[in-house]
């Protein structure tokens, strides 16, 4: 009968200090690359707010068959976007709640420096420019048809909402809305740093 060998199994120190090591590497390359994202993260989350705010004024004035009137506000602290259903279209008297909703924190209505216009061209002289007014008319609504217009109902309004994070200067942290009024088609653009994508 042959005798086995007693063999221990494991790994050795050396071994494992050098994995623990390499996991440390890893880890802190990943946390380097990861700060530079947050903003990025900010400025993306601050314009699906917006797109999706415009997107649901546009469905309920198509669904509820009525007028929804759009309200930018930015003034210092507060960076919203309100919507409320009208009472009669051009009106300005509310059928229900106005919907507030905040920009995320440190985002903002901006213009980036170096940043061009949109692919749409509706222009850039504001961070809200509609219907070539910068801030946009006093009054905008989406039609039951969906259209994007002003309180006559006639005028369609085409316009861009541009979002940034404060303290940004990157034109990588561009981002914008653009409303194409005719339709009331909400689109959604990021700036890579030589052009807009979708």
């Amino acid at each position: 009968m042959r005798r086995r060998a007693n063999q221990e199994k494991g790994f050795t120190l050396l071994e494992a200090v050098v994995v623990i090591g390499i996991m440390m590497v890893l880890a802190g390359i990943a946390i380097f690359q990861s700060f530079g994202s947050t903003a990025s993260y900010q400025a993306n989350s601050a314009m699906d707010t917006v797109v999706s705010q415009l997107r649901v004024a546009r469905e309920l004035a198509i669904t509820q068959r009525t007028n929804v009137q759009v309200i930018f506000i930015s003034n210092g602290a507060t960076q919203q976007v309100q919507y409320m259903v009208l009472a009669q279209p051009g009106s300005g008297t509310a059928n229900g709640p106005l919907v507030s909703t905040d920009l995320p924190r440190q985002t903002t209505f901006m213009l980036t420096p170096g940043v061009p216009d949109t692919p749409m061209n509706f222009g850039k002289s504001a961070p809200i420019y509609i219907g070539n007014v910068s801030g946009g008319p006093a009054f905008m609504e989406f039609n039951s048809t969906g259209q994007f217009t002003d309180n006559t109902g006639f005028n369609t309004l085409n316009g861009t909402v541009f979002i940034g994070v404060q303290g940004q200067t990157s034109t990588a942290m561009a981002r914008a809305v653009t409303i194409m009024g005719g339709t009331g088609r909400v689109r959604p653009y990021a700036y890579t740093g030589n052009t807009w994508i979708e």
